[in-house]
């Protein structure tokens, strides 16, 4: 029998396509980079253009604009209206990749274009188990120059504001009053908490090449008077004191275990007695089934030199550290959540 003739198995041609899909997946990610830093989505939430008009109003060359607008296109971000060949921007491109809407990830997007030399070694980290320099992200995160910095925050920041407001609908935080922000860029997380818990404060802690990103949002949320900037390096200064709780966001899954010690026992050191850790961040299933955007999300790690843990690995990191009560909220499809308390007493051997 003529193989051409035998029925389609849908499902299996789905499966096909998906493969595809990750085939490709470089091209989709460059190709949304180039759109976001063209500015296609700004222009097109101002009014519907034809590809005629939109290629003379972004200089893009209509032997590729065709190309690319049918991808996004594709992909639900833009739409067409027949009638009069003009593309508009679909309801989630107007949520999450306009510049100026609340929900924007675009920033993103952005980052992992910068990513794109560092995942060209996903191969060999894989085969060996290393990241692709020797200090890992310590390479990465020293080598930032303030263009590096700006990008690397944006797309930070638009992660960190959809984390926050996951976390207020996963965390009763009435009882918290004065939050430490460890390594919280130019505070995504503890601006969406504060915008939400007028009771309470922060304190944003990263390095000093943050501090005018970092006080730009601040300004901006019109949360000066409740919120502050602390300059310093987690492995080299000690953590503000006098908190009652303390945010680890996508904090650890950057380091591997021995750093991790380190940014905990800091961490411990800081805390008030009796106070909250919060760790939150990408986590894998203990079965390591997904979920899938964590799973993606840890093979960046591996490049990098970080690593996504299951629960119960930070679970474990965090016995060792000293702290008790640990809690560990419901998987999430982003980020998974786990919280604990400095004992109000601390042990003799801490003492």
């Amino acid at each position: 029998m003529n193989r051409g003739s035998e029925p389609v198995d849908a499902d299996l041609e789905d499966a096909r396509m998906r493969i595809y899909a990750i085939e490709d997946g470089a091209v989709r990610a460059q190709a949304l980079a180039f759109a976001l830093k063209s500015g296609l989505f700004e222009v097109l939430e101002k009014e519907p253009l034809t590809l005629t008009e939109l290629s003379a109003r972004l200089e893009i060359p209509m032997r590729v604009l065709p190309a690319l607008a049918a991808f996004l296109a594709s992909q639900d971000l833009l739409r067409l209206d027949d009638a009069t060949g003009e593309f508009t921007n679909s309801p989630a491109a107007s949520a999450f990749l306009v510049r100026s809407s609340d929900s924007y990830v675009g920033g993103r997007g952005l980052l992992f274009a910068g990513f794109h030399e560092a995942m060209g070694h996903l191969g060999e980290s894989l085969a060996s188990g290393q990241p692709w320099t020797d200090a890992g992200q310590h390479d990465m995160f020293g080598g930032f120059d303030g263009d590096d910095q700006r990008w690397f925050a944006e797309g930070m920041f638009s992660n960190a504001v959809h984390g926050g407001r996951a976390l207020l609908r996963e965390l009763d935080l009435s009882d918290v009053h004065r939050l430490l922000d460890v390594g919280g860029n130019a505070g995504g997380y503890s601006i969406t908490l504060l915008q939400s818990l007028p009771h309470m404060e922060a304190t944003l802690f990263d390095l000093p090449a943050i501090r005018p990103l970092a006080e730009e949002q601040i300004q901006r949320a019109g949360l000066r008077g409740r919120m502050r900037f602390a300059a310093g390096s987690f492995f080299d200064d000690p953590l503000p004191t006098g908190h009652d709780a303390i945010l680890l966001a996508s904090i650890l899954h950057d380091w591997d275990n021995l750093d991790c010690g380190r940014i905990l026992a800091r961490c411990f050191d800081a805390l008030t007695p009796g106070g909250l850790l919060i760790v939150t961040e990408p986590m894998l299933a203990e079965d390591a089934t997904g979920p899938e955007h964590p799973s993606v999300s840890g093979l960046t790690m591996a490049v990098l030199g970080g690593e996504n843990r299951t629960q119960s690995a930070i679970s474990r990191m965090l016995e060792i550290a000293g702290f008790e009560h640990i809690r560990r909220l419901p998987m999430g499809h982003q980020n998974s959540t786990i919280t604990a308390r400095k004992p109000l007493f601390e042990p003799a051997a801490r003492a």
